[in-house]
Order: structure tokens, then C-alpha cells, then sequence
């Protein structure tokens, strides 16, 4: 079984603030250094979608 991977798509990310994706990731998967674009880990994202859905830049994506 393929499992699909949260993709940042920096491109679409403004990188000059708090992500706020960050904050409301149920398992803590996504981790933000500074105001750069955030990363995934994978082990611990459980694919919600809630990251997708709250970022404004659409900066989210599951392929």
C-alpha cells in the first residue's frame, strides 16, 4: 500500500512568520525553525489534514 507524504511547497510559503500550520498539528509533526519554511516528519504525521487545511498559502499539500 502506497501511503501518501505532506509535502511543503515552499514556493508558497511567505517564511517571515510563525507558521501557524505548526501550531495546530495534533502530533507535533511539523517543526519550524525560526521563520523558515516549516518540515514534515513523516514517522509522525498521521496524514489529518488539518495542517493542509489551516495554512492560508496553501504551502500544504498530501502527494
Amino acid at each position: 500500500m502506497n501511503q501518501k507524504t505532506l509535502k511543503v511547497i515552499t514556493e508558497n510559503c511567505p517564511q517571515n512568520h510563525l507558521c501557524p500550520s505548526v501550531l495546530i498539528c495534533p502530533v507535533e509533526a511539523l517543526k519550524q525553525e525560526r521563520y523558515k519554511a516549516p518540515t514534515v516528519d513523516q514517522e509522525a504525521c498521521i496524514r489529518c489534514g488539518k495542517c493542509i487545511n489551516f495554512c492560508p498559502r496553501k504551502a500544504l499539500v498530501l502527494v
